[in-house]
């Protein structure tokens, strides 16, 4: 408020309005956010627990058949460097074979 003696002019009175809009809004986001919290954020976590289990399944066995097929090509005398297509060297995590 402004001091006693003292009025807004209209535009001070517009931005005053628009801010007092703005924080109404802001209150129900945060009331929203709030109920989400309250009410949706378990069910939210559990399907996002799902999802990355079968993220980590699908990328295992993703890496399991490469491992199957790499293997097979050097039992099979095909080996060559499958990373010679794309300029650099193939890179994996797997033992080497004896």
């Amino acid at each position: 408020m402004p001091p006693s003696g003292q009025h807004l002019t209209d535009r001070e009175a517009a931005l005053l309005t628009e801010y007092e809009l703005i924080r109404n809004e802001v209150k129900k986001m945060g009331g929203l956010i709030a109920e989400i919290n309250e009410e949706e954020l378990d069910a939210l976590t559990q399907s996002m627990r799902a999802v990355e289990q079968k993220l980590a399944l699908v990328y295992t066995v993703f890496r399991s058949s490469i491992y199957a097929h790499l293997s097979q090509q050097e039992a099979s005398g095909q080996a060559q460097d499958p990373g010679s297509a794309f300029g650099e060297p193939f890179q994996t995590n797997c033992p080497p074979f004896d």
